[in-house]
């Protein structure tokens, strides 16, 4: 009881800690929205992502510690080898299952974006693009289209399972203070309330940053698809010798004004 006790308030101050900073980080987020050139300075914001997928896995190693360490004592104190045997398989599947959702998180490939399609459209401009270059650009917006439509709730979820988290532990801990008369519900209390507050914070500015993150994304694309448009014009075939005409005309023209 007591191990399960240590387990869960430990994620708990976790899933604390990872609130206010993440709190911190969306009203960062919320006053750094802006077009740029750079693709990556406004349309990928996985900063979250990945502070709370370290966060998570910091929690899941403390459980698969305690884990080995239920399977030891089934084995070497109770005797019960199959029964530590269980609990070590599923301590490793726990264990492999939670790297791969890491490797997955911090690893995965970049998602098409229509600042990088505007700056790649922009480096081909002097160009005459082939009808299998703008199908590709094509595809690469369609694509940037669907992904802009699915909002990312990944950190949102995160949020949500650990505010729930910490408020399960405040009440153990809250229902142990009351029992032995100790002035840990007050620290507890209080946590509960920067807890809900960071929630909050979070969340509001999370929307604020939506908004104004959806307002930079529609100028980009509309951006982009004023670029592709251009592309598609035919370019005009030169005219041998049109140079030489011209610098003549323009000399004729210039000794005319003198």
């Amino acid at each position: 009881m007591i191990e399960a006790l240590v387990v869960v308030g430990w994620a708990a101050v976790v899933a604390f800690a990872m609130q206010v900073m993440g709190a911190i980080s969306a009203l960062v987020d919320v006053a750094g929205v802006r077009d740029a050139d750079e693709p990556d300075a406004v349309t990928r914001t996985r900063l979250r992502e990945l502070v709370w997928a370290f966060a998570v896995l910091a929690v899941v190693a403390v459980f698969i510690a305690f884990g080995v360490d239920w399977a030891a004592r089934l084995v070497w104190d109770r005797g019960e080898p199959f029964a530590g045997a269980g609990v070590l398989v599923l301590t490793a599947t726990a264990a492999f299952v939670a790297g791969s959702i890491g490797v997955i998180v911090i690893a995965r490939r970049e998602r098409p974006t229509y600042a990088r399609l505007r700056r790649d459209l922009r480096d081909r401009s002097p160009f005459t693009l082939k009808p299998e270059e703008l199908a590709d650009f094509d595809a690469r917006l369609e694509r940037a289209d669907i992904l802009t439509a699915r909002r990312p709730r990944v950190d949102l979820a995160a949020m949500i399972v650990g505010l729930v988290l910490v408020l399960g532990a405040a009440l153990v801990l809250a229902a142990v203070a009351v029992d032995s008369g100790s002035p840990l519900g007050w620290i507890v209390a209080a946590a509960v309330a920067i807890e809900v507050a960071a929630f909050v914070i979070a969340l509001r500015a999370r929307a604020v940053y939506r908004a104004r993150l959806a307002v930079v994304l529609a100028a980009q694309r509309a951006d982009v698809v004023a670029l592709l448009e251009r592309a598609r014009i035919p370019q005009s075939a030169r005219v041998p010798g049109l140079r030489d005409r011209v610098s003549r005309a323009l000399a004729i023209l210039r000794e005319k004004q003198r």
